[in-house]
Parts: C-alpha cells; structure tokens; sequence
C-alpha cells in the first residue's frame, strides 16, 4: 500500500477499527480508489461529511477481495489518459464485485473504455465553471434541478458511450458529462461533485451513497471529537517515550498540532522550535512568540537564520529548487538545535503536515508533484521512513484543522489567521536571473487580443511563470496581464471571471490571469534581476503589511498571498500582485469580489511606498492556478 492508501493516515490499525465501529452502524461504507488526482481524500472527506466511512485503495493494489466488502466504490480523478494497462488492472474487480460503482473524471473515462466506449484528447479542454444540463430522474441527479453549475477540470472526455450505458448529464462542450449504466450499476461523472464550487455536489454523491445503502437514512459521524480522541491515541501510539520536537511558525496547523501533543503525552516531552528564517510577514516571530508565552509554555527556543537562508538562496530562480533548499536548510539547522541540546537517539519530530502538503507534493504513486512543500523534501522524507517523523494532522483538511482548533478551546485570532507557507515570503518572491523575456512567451498573443476584445478588455502576456494545477497535473505557463479599455468604475466580477477562464481554457501557455486597474503598455513593464536578497523582502514585507491592514475585516478572505514580481516600471519601481481568495480546503478556491474602491484605495497606499510602481489583482480561480504562485 502506498501512504495514502489509509483513508485517514492519522490512524494506525487500531485506530482504524475503532473508526470503522465508530461507522459500523451506517452499513459497509465506501472504497475510494485513488487514481492519483488532487482530489481523492476530498471524495472520502465528503463522504465522512455525509456520515459513511470511507477507505482510500491504490489502482495497484485493488484486486477480488482486497478492498472488503463496502456498499459502494468510486475510481478518482486523475493526471493521465487512460492507457489499455489501466483497464486491465480494474478487470478482475469489475468481474467480481457486485456493489455500484462511480468514476469521477478519469474514473469516468477509465469506466466508459472499459465496457467500450470511445474518449477522445484534450481538443475540448474545460477548467473551471460549467453548466450541466442533468436528467434529474436518472439515480445520480434524483430530486435535483435539471441545469446547475459543476467545476470541471480535465482534458481528454467520453466521446461515445458503451452498450447498455445511457448519457444523464451534459454541458456547453461535451455530450457525455455523466452517464449511468441501464442496471443500476455504474456511474459516471466527467465533472467533480466534491469540491464546493459544485453547487449540488454533496446532493450528488449523497444520492449514490444512498443508492449504495439501499436508501437507509445518513447522518453525520465524523466529529472533532472523534477526530480529537484518535489523533491523541494514534500520538500516543506512535511517541511511545520518545521526546517530541515540533517546528512550529505559529499558524493553525502547527498550534494545534502543539496542543494535541501536548495533551496527549505533556509539556515536559514536548519542545517547540522556531526557526525565524528571515521570510516571516512583518513582526510575525515576535508575535507567535508572545502568544506561546502567554500560554506560559517553557519548552520553546528561538532560532535566528536570517542570514543562513538567504545567503542559501540568494542566487536561487526556480521554484522547485528554492522549496528543496528551505526544506533542506530547516532540517539541517533543526539537526544542529538537537545536537546542541545533547538529546538522545529517542526523540521525534512532529509537522503539522496536512493533507495538501501531502498531495500537492506527488504524495501518492500517481499523483502529478505540483509543487514540492518543505516539508516533503528528500531530508525529511528519509526521516519519514526512517520512522523519526510523526504528523497527527497529515489526513486532515484546513477546514478540519480549525473546526479541531475551536474544539481545543484556540482563540479566534489563530482559528482565523491566514493561512501562510512554510517556506514563508520566499516563495511570494518570483525571483529572476534575465532582463530579456524568454522566447516565445508571447506565441499566444494575437489569439489573446481576439478573446479579450468581446469583453472589452486589452493585455498581453507576461515574460514569467507561475506554477499552477491544471487536469490534476504541475503546469508552469505565464500569467496574462489584462485591464478594462472602457475605464468602468465598478469590478464588473461575471465578466471578468468569465474572461479569466476563457484565456485559461484556449491559451497553451497562460495558467494564470491578472487584472490592472489602468491601461498598460509592454514598455511600461520590464522583466529585471530580482533575487531573495534583503531589501527585496523587506520591500514585499511592507506591501505585503499594508495591504493586510486594509483587509483585515473581511471575514470573507480565506487567504490572500501578496506577490513581488521581477517586473519594474520605467522608473525602476517593482509591480507586485495581490491574490484575496475564497477557500473552504485550499484544494479548490474562489477569487473575492472586492469592491473597486477599496482596491483603488489599496493601490494608492502600496504605492506611495518607496519602490512600489503597480499593485495588480490575481483574478484567478484554483484549478488552474494554486493559491500560491510558487
């Protein structure tokens, strides 16, 4: 089995039959099988959501009886197109199983190829919004309205379907975007019915639980109590007498973390350890520092490597290189703080790894590495299978986190801090080593004016890169620059998301779109050296500030990353890019409406700061762009 092949890697065996008596009442549950898309543990939270328990199973090691007798199971989404081998690996089950089953964009694929129907390449690529039109008295659709709003995120589509197979569901591009088989037995769904931005979604998949259950009553089980009562058990598993360390950099994830460890073995065997590596937001060491104090917490160290880091880093351009050498610095100077501390051999580090930092990371044998968090480089994975590594978290949703943290009694201020990177500013900084825009970059520019013009809006392509998450792959394209030609004084928010994913759908090489307030012209935005050096993070540091300040009343922002880009006006002044999202997970996210004059008001303050020449607005949803730009 692989590491994610445990619906809740929180637990161990033990623990694991005690969440399956926890369910057992609610029938067999439902195997989930990962097929390597960002978004397997989301299908079995949601499940868990509904009150079903749910088991996550590898494509590899899914054979006659190895995923137990469930009601139901669902084949994932996916990164690939479906291959003959991947059809040959779900023929033994599919022979003998007896349960419905449900695919899930390339578990919707995978199905249709494997009865004999026909898909097709990513000629009709779709990321984002969509309108299906469902036949709402086929079992999947039951009870639901005929059009509603679906996110779709995939490439290749079901052209043809097999026979005894009927159509349920389309939309604006594809003929088949769900199908259901004339037994009762199989199930398909091009779009995804898990993340939230599908409106009816948990409809969706409550009606196939219930059809999987023989229609029986489904209630929530999945509580932060349950989650708490495990979580200190497996802790206590996993410890034994070991001393426990935990990097902590003062958000929810780490501090809940810490509270769990501590009640489950005491403060005595636990030690806290800050490592300030230069990249924090303004004032944040000291402020995490003050809190932990004040809960009058000893065992806490403070380690200065300003100067370790960016000496590390300062020559450093590519994103993935830039998150291995933080991860690889952590441990190292974490290592040192150990040997100087004259501790034994039976220690532990504790993470508070959750479950994005895990997928996002190419967690699973077929998972798509989107980027790699620094808390999954090469060092720490050694360390994981060397067993030295413990993350009580590494199962659980952001969501989950803070519902966990408001049940240990955390106060309101750390249940709604923003979420923020590891690797801190460092990865808000896109760093540059050319003044000369790489070729090519612009391929797309004349297609790009013709689908800006309808909406009255101009722009062209920036000559950088951001990475972002597109059919549950890495991609690594240019942003578009664009703003309003017709000057209007409200956000027209339809029309520009709308735009957004038009550009992202039909250019090959943009993943990511921005929004000026003013009219641009190429020669008044300049690609330039920028590295991680001193005086450019203090500068994203007082942006970075300001804009917080003027935002942070809006309860409504999840998380709002600002960006410094190696892109200067004629006067040398940098452009940054300011990105206020909606998010329940951090797996898929929303862009926040703001009000047009509050931006504007934004705007004026960042650049009356000295240095700052233009403040743009990240109008882009995830997928296809992740929340952070590296």
């Amino acid at each position: 089995m692989n590491g994610a092949s445990n619906m809740s890697g929180i637990l161990n065996k033990g623990a694991k039959e005690e969440l399956s008596a926890t369910f057992g009442s609610l029938g067999g549950g439902i195997v989930v099988v990962d097929l390597g898309g960002q978004y397997a543990h989301l299908i079995a939270r949601r499940i868990r959501e509904i009150g079903v328990f749910s088991e996550i199973r590898a494509l590899e090691d899914l054979s006659e009886g190895q995923a137990g007798e469930p009601a139901g199971v669902i084949f994932s989404g996916g990164p690939d197109s479906v291959t003959e081998d991947d059809v040959r690996q779900i023929d033994g089950f599919l022979k003998s199983t007896v349960v419905p089953v449900l695919g899930i964009c390339f578990g919707h694929q995978l199905l249709a190829k494997y009865f004999g129907g026909e898909i097709e390449g990513s000629t009709s690529r779709e990321y984002g919004f969509a309108t299906a039109t469902c036949d709402e008295k086929s079992i999947l659709f039951r009870g639901l309205v005929p059009h509603q709003r679906v996110w779709m995120s995939h490439g290749d589509h079901v052209s043809s379907l097999p026979s005894g197979f009927r159509a349920t569901a389309s939309s604006g591009t594809l003929g088949i975007a769900a199908f259901e088989s004339l037994d009762g037995r199989f199930f398909g769904l091009q779009f995804h019915p898990e993340v939230s931005h599908t409106e009816r979604g948990m409809d969706i998949l409550g009606n196939f639980i219930r059809h999987c259950m023989g229609n029986a009553e489904l209630s929530p089980s999945w509580t932060p109590q349950v989650m708490h009562d495990l979580i200190i058990k497996d802790i206590r598993r996993s410890a034994g007498d070991k001393e426990l360390f935990l990097l902590v950099s003062g958000g929810i994830d780490s501090l809940v973390t810490l509270d769990l460890c501590i009640r489950a073995v005491g403060k005595k065997r636990v030690h806290s350890v800050h490592i300030d590596m230069g990249f924090m937001r303004l004032h944040e060491s000291d402020a995490v520092m003050e809190y932990l104090r004040q809960l009058s917490y000893q065992n806490l160290r403070v380690v200065n490597a300003q100067d370790r880091f960016l000496d590390a880093l300062q020559d450093i351009v590519d994103p993935e290189q830039k998150r291995k050498v933080i991860g690889r610095l952590f441990v190292e100077v974490f290592s040192e703080h150990i040997r100087a501390m004259d501790i034994t051999e039976d220690w532990m580090l504790v993470q508070g790894t959750i479950y994005p930092d895990r997928i996002e990371s190419g967690g699973t044998k077929r998972a798509d590495r989107i980027k790699t968090h620094h808390n999954r480089v090469d060092e720490i994975q050694a360390m994981i299978e060397q067993g030295r590594v413990l993350e009580p978290l590494r199962d659980l949703y952001k969501n989950e986190v803070r519902a966990l943290g408001a049940f240990l009694g955390l106060p309101e201020a750390i249940l709604k801090r923003h979420p923020f990177p590891g690797p801190g500013l460092a990865v808000r900084i896109i760093a540059s080593d050319n003044e000369s825009p790489p070729a090519g970059y612009d391929r797309d520019e004349e297609l790009l004016r013709s689908l800006l013009e309808p909406y009255g809006l101009s722009g062209f392509v920036l000559p950088i890169r951001s990475v972002g998450v597109q059919g549950d792959a890495r991609t690594y394209h240019h942003p578009a620059l664009i703003w309003d030609e017709e000057g209007r004084t409200t956000m027209d928010w339809d029309t520009l998301k709308c735009c957004a994913g038009t550009l992202v759908n039909r250019l090959d090489s943009v993943n990511r779109v921005i929004f000026a307030s003013q009219r641009i012209g190429r020669h008044e935005l300049l690609l330039g050296k920028c590295f991680l050096e001193k005086p450019v993070v203090d500068l994203l540091r007082l942006v970075d500030h300001q804009v917080h300040q003027m935002t942070r009343q809006i309860e409504e922002i999840w998380q709002m990353p600002v960006v410094s880009l190696p892109l200067f006006d004629v006067q040398g002044r940098q452009a940054f890019v300011m990105r206020p999202v909606c998010s329940k997970d951090a797996m898929t996210a929303d862009v926040f409406e703001m009000d047009k004059a509050l931006w504007e008001g934004i705007i004026h303050a960042v650049t009356s700061i000295n240095g700052v020449g233009y403040l743009f607005y990240d109008i882009t949803m995830k997928p296809p762009g992740t929340i952070e730009w590296e």
